[in-house]
């Protein structure tokens, strides 16, 4: 098979726990052949989906891990495979990119399906299973969040296109500076956010859950570092090893026809104290540490599913 990683620059990835790099080891051990290619490289001839592309010799070797070949024009649609592995944030360059890759032909598959990830933003897909997360408000006008806040206490506030937990913030009713921090986060009224009761299980940390076909695989749990509220491995904090429990395939049973429905073959789903924060359909993390702390080769289990 071919397997095509539309991704970040190769020599930004740092291989050690890198989810990307982790798939495409596991595809060349496996046999598969394996191509690089940026998005912005990505155009269309009448309706043939072309790309610079570099086949890559992937080794396991965190230092030297990938040695590109000299790149090439290539068609799509002569991949079996097409990985959407873009880091954040789904910007207008995203969006576009999305829908060039939608032109491919059904033989293509592509993890995750285009149209969903244009669809499903990361933190307002959540909101599809009202009965699985926290009390939840989106606005962007203070005195709705200010009410928000005077009834639920503690509350989280995020930016709806953040990523990696930049610009969340924590308030409370009575700060003294609430009505700024509120302007702040929502850019005078100019941006929409996430407004979400606090959860006092986020002080011991929230478990990634990765799921395959709509199934969950296994999980982390994200611990922040002292000092640290957020518990992002993006913000200094550590994964720990962790179970999926029978809440969490609770949760999981009410994500999977959705998943399989929208072509989400791969998903990262963010729960904190048995409910459910956010669904990463864009390029999920974790699998590595996955892997370590269960001594078990999910990633080549992945690559296997495919064949």
């Amino acid at each position: 098979m071919k397997h095509a990683f539309v991704m970040d620059p190769l020599e930004q990835v740092k291989a050690y726990k890198d989810t990307s790099y982790f798939l495409m080891l596991a595809a060349a051990q496996r046999g598969h052949d394996v191509f690089y290619l940026d998005a912005g490289d990505l155009s269309v001839d009448g309706h043939k989906v072309i790309a610079t592309t570099q086949q890559v010799e992937v080794r396991e070797n965190s230092e030297r891990p990938f040695s590109p070949a000299t790149p090439r024009s290539a068609c799509l649609d002569e991949m079996d495979v097409v990985w959407i592995r873009t880091d954040p944030p789904v910007d207008r360059s995203y969006f576009y990119m999305t829908m060039l890759l939608d032109l491919l032909p059904e033989q293509v598959t592509i993890i995750n399906r285009p149209s969903t990830i244009r669809d499903w933003n990361e933190k307002l897909a959540a909101l599809r299973y009202p009965d699985v997360i926290p009390k939840t408000l989106v606005a962007r006008h203070s005195e709705s969040i200010v009410d928000f806040v005077n009834r639920h206490g503690r509350t989280t506030i995020k930016p709806v296109d953040g990523h990696g937990g930049a610009g969340i913030i924590f308030v409370e009713p009575g700060d003294t500076d609430l009505e700024s921090k509120i302007q702040s986060a929502t850019s005078n009224a100019g941006h929409w956010v996430i407004v979400q009761e606090y959860l006092d299980a986020a002080r011991e940390g929230d478990k990634r859950i990765l799921l395959l076909n709509g199934e969950p695989l296994g999980a982390i749990l994200r611990l922040h570092a002292d000092g640290v509220e957020l518990n992002n491995l993006d913000q200094g904090g550590a994964a720990l090893a962790s179970q999926v429990e029978d809440r969490d395939l609770e949760i999981c049973a009410a994500l999977r026809e959705d998943l399989i429905r929208h072509g989400v073959i791969f998903a990262g789903i963010d729960v904190i104290g048995g409910m459910l924060i956010e669904v990463n359909i864009t390029s999920p993390t974790g699998l590595q540490e996955m892997s370590r702390h269960d001594n078990r080769a999910y990633h080549s289990e992945i690559i296997a599913s495919l064949e």
